[in-house]
């Protein structure tokens, strides 16, 4: 039957190969110097490192052709300038057929073609990963993955990356030995240098109260499927922070696009987030982030402000997930429970969470100055102008 699983699987692996022919025949129409196609997560959203690239492009008054990808265009504001185009339609394949740069953050199908001339910078998702990625983890990827990876790695032009390590980390986990540049992240450029009109934009749209103090909560997927870990008593969790900040406080909880956020429980005082496209904006409005082995703790704690790590089920996720950190080099304190996760927040010490940042960025030799954006536009210069 048709809606059978492994029946539409067959159906598009036959599909794959008139698909590469067509991009093959869109081959014959000239490159457009000036077009530049950017996609994020796959198409799920315009975000990440592609989003904040492309509106700088736009900055420059260049006589460019920005194309976003997407899957659904509901309820997703395009800035003036950037137009879309229909994720696995053929004017999909038309667009990326014909552009000069391609910007991604995530892996390409594998039925995708490109041409002599064109140029595709891949951004990646995560600046500094916590847990193993891509070949460091091969023994839980699905072949088809892999396939798709080592596809997508004999495409790229150049790798972005922040830091020292994340150079090492692309180079042994990526199936790729091209070029990898220390750029900084795109996507970071805004938070670190606390651009104003970003966060008050951000409130507005999350339509959050200027009296009020929020709590992010980003945890990361199980590759278990366990679900239970998520649901937090956060009404301790703000008693605690009432006790240690003062004020007022709120939840906003954002999960990953791997968890079903209707299997969480969302009482008074929590916003569910999980849907908001842009983390970067709910670490903007943020005044601290509860996580666990998200590398969202190394992306909000540039910021200075309090990072926590919740960690109920260290000893089972690390029986999926290898790590390129010990827990105990992490400049974070962590909680196995939730009686410790209050008290690592009632006995927060800033100058000595400061201190320890401090030194943990600089064995990273991380590069984060607030103009990454600008020197990946000048990398994309060097190719359409």
């Amino acid at each position: 039957m048709l809606n059978d699983k492994g029946e539409r699987m067959k159906i598009k692996q036959k599909i794959k190969p008139i698909l590469t022919l067509i991009m093959k025949l869109f081959g014959l129409f000239p490159i457009k110097n000036n077009k530049v196609v950017f996609s994020s997560f796959s198409a799920g959203s315009f975000s990440d490192n592609p989003k904040y690239i492309a509106e700088e492009l736009l900055k420059e008054n260049l006589a460019v052709d920005c194309v976003v990808v997407l899957r659904n265009t509901k309820r997703i504001h395009l800035p003036d300038g950037i137009r879309y185009v229909k994720y696995n339609t053929l004017r999909y394949l038309f667009e990326l057929s014909t552009a000069r740069v391609w910007v991604d953050n995530t892996r390409k199908q594998d039925f995708i073609v490109k041409r002599k001339g064109q140029y595709y910078i891949q951004t990646w998702h995560g600046a500094i990963p916590f847990k193993g990625i891509e070949h460091d983890i091969a023994e839980s990827l699905s072949t088809k993955y892999i396939n798709i990876a080592k596809h997508d790695s004999q495409l790229i032009d150049c790798v972005l990356t922040n830091s020292d390590l994340g150079k090492e980390i692309i180079k042994k986990s990526f199936w790729y030995d091209g070029p990898v540049i220390k750029t900084g992240s795109p996507r970071l450029d805004k938070l670190i240098s606390k651009d104003s009109l970003f966060h008050d934009e951000a409130k507005q749209k999350l339509n959050l109260k200027t009296n009020v103090k929020y709590l992010l909560y980003a945890p990361t997927f199980r590759d278990s499927g366990d679900i239970s870990v998520y649901n937090i008593n956060f009404s301790s969790i703000i008693n605690s922070l009432e006790r240690r900040f003062g004020g007022d406080w709120n939840v906003i909880v954002k999960l990953h696009p791997n968890i079903k956020d209707e299997h969480i429980k969302i009482s008074k005082n929590v916003i569910n987030a999980t849907q908001f496209p842009d983390i970067i904006e709910l670490f903007s409005v943020a005044d601290v982030l509860i996580t666990d082995y998200s590398s969202s703790m190394f992306e909000f704690a540039l910021t200075k402000k309090p990072v926590l790590l919740y960690m109920p089920d260290i000893d089972d996720y690390l029986k999926y997930r290898s790590t390129y950190f010990e827990i105990e080099e992490l400049p974070f304190k962590v909680a196995n429970n939730l009686h410790e996760l209050s008290s690592n927040i009632i006995g927060f010490n800033t100058e000595q969470y400061h201190t320890e940042l401090d030194k943990f960025y600089k064995k990273l030799h991380l590069l984060e100055d607030g103009n990454a954006s600008q020197r990946v536009v000048d990398i994309i210069k060097k190719q359409i102008c």
